[in-house]
């Protein structure tokens, strides 16, 4: 498991999260506007990656992996993404118990697919306090 940290779009220290962002419009003038960072709900503002090789997945059938993710509690988003096209499968994922998310891919085809090793990434949102 590897946790790694991103980079604020804003690349200033924003606190609480959000910033005024002022941009130059291409097509003249200024863009002004507020900007919410995702690291600013997010668990430990980081995202965990881990390597995983789903098998094939049967048609109308699932496969689930499991990634330990700090802090994390049932009511918390997640995002996730995985390195490699999905080829048509479906990606879900959810906080299943404290401190675990379990992904899954769902194949709605009517064939098996298997779409081989890649890299899974994890982001749990906090759902607020």
């Amino acid at each position: 498991m590897t946790i790694l940290y991103y980079e604020p779009l804003l690349q200033e220290d924003i606190n609480w999260g959000t910033g005024l962002a002022t941009k130059r419009n291409p097509g003249g003038g200024v863009l002004v506007g507020h900007q919410v960072g995702l690291q600013s709900f997010s668990v430990g503002q980081s995202y965990i990656e881990v390597t995983w090789d789903p098998p094939s997945v049967l048609s109308l059938s699932v496969a689930t992996t499991t990634v330990a993710v700090p802090g994390a509690v049932a009511q918390d988003m997640v995002l996730a993404s995985f390195s490699v096209a999905l080829g048509g499968l479906l990606m879900f994922a959810q906080v299943t118990a404290s401190n675990v998310v379990t992904v899954t891919i769902f194949n709605p085809t009517g064939a098996a697919i298997n779409i081989g090793s890649g890299l899974l990434r994890v982001i749990v949102l906090r759902a607020g306090d």
